[in-house]
């Protein structure tokens, strides 16, 4: 009886091109919004309005903008 196996087929050149500049953005990335604000802090929406009423901000016309670091500053600083 022949047995049989299965190879996982690595990236080519051009799918690991782009995978590369996908995971630079998303690591790059200086600003969030607030719909973004619960997939960065693995957090509800609500949980966060509730326990995290001072979140830092800035506005841009009406559009909140968060900084990363400022958010990870602001709940080090929570105690």
């Amino acid at each position: 009886m022949e047995s049989t196996q299965t190879r996982q087929p690595g990236l080519n050149d051009e799918q690991f091109s782009e995978l590369k500049k996908i995971v630079v953005q998303v690591v790059s990335r200086k600003w969030l919004r607030t719909k973004d604000l619960p997939g960065y802090l693995n957090m509800a929406d609500s949980t966060i309005r509730e326990v995290l009423p001072g979140l830092p901000f800035h506005l841009v016309g009406t559009i909140k903008l968060y900084d990363p670091n400022e958010i990870d500053e602001y709940i080090k600083n929570l105690n």
